[in-house]
């Protein structure tokens, strides 16, 4: 849809202007085929500003929404390293699945620990009351730790190290 490529592309004057119309023909949680959302779109491109947009009428933004991988918006952000993105999300965790798991048993911490995003698994251990730290990826069972130390990212390794009090 418009509103999704608008999102997709970072057009915030755009977004605005869509996000203050009633009209029924603007969906706002339309899905392409592969299940993505325009708040998808805009975690995947790193768009804060257009996030936060979304986040400010989120009653009318469905932010736990799956793709048909069982991807959510969170675990986008993270995959995608986007660490501001992913701060305004947890600053919405009260909404938020946080601990989703994406049909290969990934949860959003995993893929930052997957992925060597260190300032973003730092974000996560801010909010350990609300992170399972200890989740394991369903096929194999590894942790964040385990990934980490496999793919070699050792500033996660040792971050996670350091907050060992945190996680087993």
């Amino acid at each position: 849809t418009g509103f999704m490529l608008a999102c997709r592309y970072g057009c915030k004057d755009v977004v605005k202007l869509l996000l203050g119309y009633s009209d029924p023909k603007i969906e706002l949680n339309a899905r392409n085929t592969r299940g993505f959302t325009a708040l998808m779109w805009a975690c995947w491109n790193g768009n804060k500003d257009v996030v936060q947009l979304l986040l400010d009428h989120s009653e009318r933004i469905e932010l736990n929404a799956r793709t048909i991988d069982g991807w959510t918006a969170v675990m986008i952000a993270c995959e995608k390293g986007h660490k501001d993105v992913v701060q305004l999300l947890l600053n919405h965790s009260e909404r938020i699945e946080l601990n989703a798991r994406n049909n290969n048993g990934m949860t959003a911490f995993l893929w930052a620990c997957f992925d060597g995003c260190k300032d973003i698994v730092q974000l996560f251990l801010g909010h350990s009351d609300r992170i399972e730290l200890n989740a394991r990826k369903t096929d194999i069972g590894f942790t964040g730790l385990m990934m980490a130390c496999e793919l070699g990212h050792k500033d996660v390794v040792k971050l996670l190290l350091e907050n060992s009090e945190k996680i087993d």
